[in-house]
């Protein structure tokens, strides 16, 4: 079990410390260090009193006992100079451990870039507040803009995406179907990002090809570059993965008043769009596919206990999408600045609007267990009964890590093992070309 494996885990506080890797479901960054400032030594009662003592028996007429003398009073400053270093540090270590146990990782607002993170949340929490109108494509911009020092121009966005939608709407009319049926749209949408599509706009002669969405096979888990499934990546080089390109489709959805719907499985996602009949569809855009739920739970390590406290497979209405656009965002912010109060305001706010709130409470985990490996570090604690003998306040934040560890694990959650994700899609690639001879609705 997760949890059981956790807690033996965290029984190597330091050794994890030193090794601490990062994981793209639970973060588990590099420890950020702590400084301690070099204290001014002063002079102090053992150094004046060692010196004055010496220099009533140097002789100055002895340039040899002159010398020596010095060398002594070198190596006597030295030596207090090392003791109170010493103590000062014991000291600073304990006001450390003070300031992170009560108040959490310092703030790191001061930093330049980071205010533009604190405009998108703000207007992300809005949106969540009803205080205007929900919109997923403002919201995912915000987010990538943020990343981007606010680099990126709104308008060309919006542009960009209106060009979009526009070979869309001539596409379902050179094809002669129903602009107003919801799966007409939602088909449109699933072939121009999974498909090469020819149109040809009304009153030229010219000819339009729209090449699909290429998947990144390269760095799909956004392990060389963090903006990898960033949708305005996506856009920028017609390269996605299973975040950006159901995201991507979500935001064109959403402008072409489609209903669809963003759908999770452990380290994945995809769309979800209904018939008129109530019939559910899984569209898998990263290989031109629609699955089952069975698939998916057949071939992605979902427990019985995650289906049943509705983790996957569930439909995510626009709300929902937008609070789970926190938990990225959060992502983001501590890969640029680390670990403080934003990050877990976002875990926080987001909890509160999902109906699901798995990625906010495993975030809120990761937050804890940085802390609480931070603290077990600067206490020189290798086991959890010393870090409560030594600071009962820091052993608060390890029984918060552990409460936090066994909900997540009561929830059915469990990590995907390495490379199960690989051996998947190569597995749906497969499938794909055994039904590429078969008619399935999307011909249809």
């Amino acid at each position: 079990m997760f949890m059981r494996n956790f807690v033996l885990f965290s029984f190597l506080f330091l050794s994890v410390c030193a090794t601490a890797q990062t994981s793209t479901a639970i973060p588990n960054p590099k420890l950020p260090t702590i400084g301690i400032p070099q204290p001014n030594i002063p002079n102090s009662y053992l150094y004046q009193n060692q010196t004055q003592q010496n220099a009533q028996q140097v002789n100055p007429y002895n340039p040899n006992e002159v010398t020596n003398t010095k060398k002594k009073n070198e190596a006597l400053i030295q030596e207090a100079a090392e003791y109170e270093r010493k103590l000062d540090g014991k000291s600073q270590i304990q006001a450390d451990v003070h300031m992170l146990a009560t108040k959490g990782f310092p703030s790191q607002s001061y930093q330049d870039g980071t205010a533009n993170y604190y405009k998108a949340f703000e207007e992300i929490n809005n949106m969540l507040q009803g205080k205007q109108p929900l919109n997923l494509g403002r919201a995912v911009f915000f987010v990538e803009n943020a990343y981007y020092n606010n680099t990126l121009n709104y308008d060309e966005y919006q542009n960009n995406l209106n060009d979009q939608i526009k070979l869309c709407d001539e596409k379902i009319r050179e094809d002669k179907l129903d602009p107003s049926n919801n799966l007409v749209k939602n088909m449109m949408l699933f072939r121009f990002i999974s498909d090469t599509l020819k149109i040809k706009p009304k009153g030229t002669e010219r000819t339009i090809t729209h090449l699909p969405i290429k998947y990144d096979l390269d760095d799909y888990k956004s392990e060389k570059h963090f903006d990898s499934h960033f949708v305005t990546k996506l856009m920028r080089s017609g390269i996605g993965q299973c975040y950006s390109m159901p995201l991507y489709y979500l935001v064109l959805a959403e402008k072409m008043e489609a209903k669809a719907y963003w759908s999770f499985s452990p380290k994945h996602s995809f769309v979800k769009i209904q018939d008129k009949n109530g019939v559910w569809y899984n569209l898998e855009l990263t290989c031109n596919a629609v699955l089952s739920d069975a698939h998916y739970m057949n071939n992605s390590y979902i427990k019985a206990e995650a289906i049943r406290n509705r983790l996957y497979l569930e439909p995510l209405d626009k709300q929902n999408a937008i609070a789970e656009l926190l938990i990225s965002m959060a992502g983001g912010y501590y890969t640029k600045f680390g670990l403080d109060d934003f990050y877990l305001q976002c875990g926080n706010t987001a909890s509160k609007y999902l109906k699901n709130d798995l990625n906010a409470i495993l975030n809120t985990a990761a937050y804890e267990t940085n802390l609480t490996m931070t603290l077990a570090h600067l206490l020189d604690a290798k086991k959890p009964e010393v870090l409560k003998q030594k600071s009962p306040e820091a052993y608060k934040h390890y029984e918060k890590m552990q409460a936090l560890y066994k909900q997540i694990d009561d929830m059915g959650y469990e990590e995907l093992p390495e490379g199960i994700y690989a051996k998947w899609l190569e597995h749906i690639n497969k499938l794909k070309a055994k039904e590429d001879k078969r008619k399935t609705i999307l011909h249809n």
